[in-house]
């Protein structure tokens, strides 16, 4: 390009012409091509500029998509595993708090070590605690197994086919489930035939107290009677208060998520005075495992409520031997 305008100029500017250009037309001439020349290194350098620039933009954009994707990928995880570690905790607690609350203190507890220490800390009694490992053989020495995900891999289908069939409190979902357990001493096959007596037995029980003209149910409690879902210790004590007038308010006590026919372990007595209260504490804190039973007071309004609460899990066989 430089050697076409160099000849070009030599020919047509610095030569004089036939015409006789002036000198002022030849300066004239030569800023006009300097401007071409000037304007076309522009436009060639832009050019190649843009063509470098939309070459290298495509495969810039695609790292960076690339990037962003793995580093989305590598995140989520994280943040599924942190909330899956947040639930199981959550479930783990409430378990330990129930098992705390509700499961009588000389039961031994099987539970993985995580939940031994969460029960540990709701003041479960340490020495109750057996501990559940892989190659732990089987918990049948404990009263109640507390299933985790890692019991139930260090268990494995055994667990609940014939060490403790029966559910009596439940706890979250998935892998952060905690289940509580009833231990079958003599296998699940002989339990569940030891529940199924004992819930005939808790029915002809209930159903002989609905027509003892001294005691006075809500249709609610009558209903729980009648159907056999009361526990056998709290169908005893009821059949010896009844020696005198007794007023039965409600029945309860079961465990969240517990399995159909696990009976129902308290109920609430309405006192009818000063001296019946009196006499319905002595009575009870008078008794001996495993009738004796936890008794606390509340007031709504002007009534006065006595709470009687029996512990996890519900004895068998109680009602043969009375």
């Amino acid at each position: 390009m430089a050697n076409t305008f160099r000849l070009w100029w030599q020919r047509r500017v610095s030569s004089p012409g036939p015409d006789g250009l002036s000198r002022r037309r030849i300066q004239a001439l030569r800023v006009i091509v300097s401007l071409l020349v000037i304007s076309l290194v522009v436009v060639s350098a832009t050019a190649i500029h843009l063509a470098q620039t939309q070459a290298s933009t495509p495969g810039h954009q695609g790292r960076a998509d690339r990037t962003s994707t793995d580093q989305h990928t590598a995140a989520a995880p994280t943040a599924m595993d942190t909330e899956a570690l947040r639930a199981a905790s959550q479930s783990r607690q409430q378990a330990a708090g129930w098992v705390a609350d509700q499961v009588g203190r000389s039961v031994i507890v099987a539970c993985d070590p995580l939940m031994c220490t969460a029960l540990q800390r709701h003041g479960f009694p340490a020495a109750n605690l057996t501990p559940v490992v892989p190659g732990t053989g089987d918990p049948l020495g404990s009263g109640v197994v507390v299933s985790t995900q890692a019991v139930r891999e260090a268990l494995g289908s055994r667990l609940t086919s014939v060490y403790a069939p029966l559910v009596i409190a439940s706890f979250g979902a998935g892998q952060s489930l905690v289940q509580i357990l009833a231990t079958a001493p003599d296998g699940a096959a002989a339990y569940q035939a030891a529940e199924q007596a004992d819930f005939k037995a808790r029915r002809l029980a209930g159903r002989q107290l609905l027509r003892n003209k001294n005691v006075y149910l809500s249709k609610a409690a009558a209903a729980d009677l009648a159907s056999g879902q009361v526990d056998a210790r709290l169908l005893i004590t009821l059949a010896a208060l009844a020696r005198q007038p007794v007023s039965v308010l409600s029945f309860g006590g079961a465990g969240p998520g517990a399995a159909a026919g696990v009976p129902l372990l308290a109920m609430d007595i309405r006192s009818t005075g000063p001296r019946y209260l009196q006499g319905l504490l002595a009575f009870l804190a008078g008794q001996r495992a495993p009738l004796l039973a936890a008794a606390s007071v509340s007031h709504a309004g002007k009534i006065t409520i006595v709470h009687v609460k029996f512990t996890a899990p519900s004895p068998t066989g109680l009602l043969a031997k009375t």
